[in-house]
């Protein structure tokens, strides 16, 4: 595939030039190029707007060369989980496209076992960016709040304060979420 057939694709999607500008200097082989219009063509099949592409690629450089096989497999995860409105969430944390679905997998399983399944679909319907954390770092992290008696507000601090799991153990405010969360 060429660039101009990639570009004529865009034209029949209306895709605006400055999207198809970035998008088409991203990629330069013609392997490059059919591979981003597979996964372009199947994400808007599932309802991803151009707008939302727009935010896929700019929000994740990795998105360019994620397979398009890690690509439906993680939109399928999303769909097993019922994640609902699956464009919105992409737009929102598109580094879901490009992580193993065996990472969201085993980060869904941790957090099934700290709260219900209903709990845990409520919580996803706001945010499912947790399910990216590198699992080993996650379940020290929930390993720290648990032992530090956070157990019953892992949901509220990952909803509200999702920086104690993206800081290191010694930069998490820990006495600030004991007093916000254990009241």
């Amino acid at each position: 595939m060429k660039k101009e057939e990639l570009k004529k694709y865009f034209d029949e999607l209306n895709y605006s030039e400055n999207i198809q500008r970035e998008i088409l200097e991203s990629v330069e082989t013609e392997k490059d190029i059919e591979s981003l219009y597979e996964k372009i063509k199947f994400l808007n099949k599932n309802g991803v707007p151009a707008e939302g592409i727009e935010m896929i690629f700019n929000e994740n450089p990795l998105f360019i060369t994620t397979s398009l096989e890690t690509v439906k497999n993680n939109v399928n995860f999303l769909k097993n989980i019922n994640v609902e409105n699956i464009p919105r969430t992409l737009e929102i944390n598109p580094e879901l496209l490009s992580t193993s679905d065996k990472t969201m997998s085993e980060n869904y399983k941790l957090l099934k076992i700290l709260m219900s399944e209903k709990e845990l679909a409520n919580m996803l319907k706001i945010d499912c960016e947790i399910l990216t954390f590198n699992t080993d770092y996650f379940e020290k992290r929930l390993e720290f709040l648990i032992k530090n008696g956070l157990k019953d507000n892992i949901k509220d601090i990952i909803l509200n304060d999702i920086e104690a799991f993206e800081d290191e153990e010694d930069e998490i405010e820990l006495e600030e979420l004991k007093t916000k969360y254990l009241k």
